[in-house]
């Protein structure tokens, strides 16, 4: 289903603040409603936001504050993409790894959240070189996943 894309990105700007996620996550849902995802997309992309953001708040941030993520949102008729933008210091790449799911202990599940909302989940460091830049771009049809291509992601 190829859906009309919309003219130019979405921006949106916050505060580093759990608060106010519930504008990202009705922003994100709502625009990949309308780029006609699958509701199950729509879902895992929400949570994947979500967590994204919380991580940053969490992590990049220390906690709640007047710091920003910026988000761009870009829908080209065939991908949806989510640009997260913070101004933290770029977290160590080891940290930038899902944890194994056979060791239960509480929290730590993020970034398998994170990977299974996305097609493809990118972190780069900004042209700026100041904070991360978090990537996700989901395809309005699902890429076929083979085996050796799971890399801890749920098939999409």
């Amino acid at each position: 289903m190829n859906h009309e894309p919309w003219r130019g990105p979405v921006l949106l700007d916050i505060p580093a603040d759990p608060h106010v996620l519930f504008l990202v996550r009705a922003v994100v849902e709502r625009l990949a409603k309308k780029a006609g995802l699958e509701e199950d997309r729509i879902n895992r992309l929400v949570q994947a936001v979500d967590e994204a953001c919380t991580n940053i708040i969490r992590h990049g941030y220390g906690g709640p504050s007047h710091e920003r993520i910026s988000m761009r949102l870009l829908w080209s008729g065939e991908t949806l993409e989510v640009q997260i933008r913070d101004f933290a210091p770029f977290p160590d790449p080891e940290a930038l790894r899902p944890r194994d799911l056979g060791e239960v202990r509480p929290g730590g599940l993020g970034l398998h959240f994170i990977l299974a909302g996305a097609d493809e989940v990118k972190y780069e460091v900004p042209e700026d070189g100041r904070g991360c830049l978090l990537r996700l771009i989901v395809r309005s049809s699902p890429r076929e996943v083979h085996d050796e291509d799971q890399d801890g992601r749920d098939s999409p």
